[in-house]
């Protein structure tokens, strides 16, 4: 069986007052992805802020296990980054690319120098849809020789 491609895709600080939740926020292209992929109805967040909660979810930990216990742009950093999803998912023949931001660690790099992806698509760490959709799209049509990982924020 051949291995899926993920692409996983976060929002940022959209809360749950849209569309796909039965509220009032219209959010017509987060409602269509909703609608064929997966929605989470009951959630947890380890944390009340961005860096750890992703942290959390990203590599299965709490804040205080994965060293993610404040914002990764004032200095907080994954304790063992070889936890990351990224980085098992490499270990274990996938393409990982990361487009927009993810808020995990201070300077998203491509695991050839020292980061957690095989590629970033997008160096100024914008999470703006108009920035991050066309590369997006760009590495999609690329189609990539092995499995994937892309992490869009």
């Amino acid at each position: 069986m051949t291995p899926p491609n993920i692409l996983f895709f976060h929002a940022h600080n959209t809360g749950r007052f849209i569309e796909p939740y039965g509220h009032a926020v219209p959010t017509p292209h987060l409602l269509r992805l909703a609608r064929s992929g997966s929605l989470f109805r009951r959630a947890f967040s380890a944390a009340p802020s961005c860096s750890p909660s992703r942290a959390a979810f990203l590599t299965g930990q709490y804040p205080h296990c994965s060293g993610m216990l404040g914002l990764a742009h004032r200095g907080f950093a994954l304790s063992h980054p070889q936890r990351h999803i990224a980085r098992l998912l490499s270990d274990h023949g996938y393409e990982t690319a990361q487009c927009g931001t993810e808020h995990v660690h201070a300077h998203e790099k491509g695991t050839g120098d020292g980061g957690l992806y095989d590629h970033v698509l997008t160096r100024d760490h914008s999470a703006k849809a108009a920035d991050v959709a066309p590369v997006v799209c760009d590495y999609l049509h690329s189609k990539p020789k092995r499995p994937f990982f892309l992490n869009i924020g």
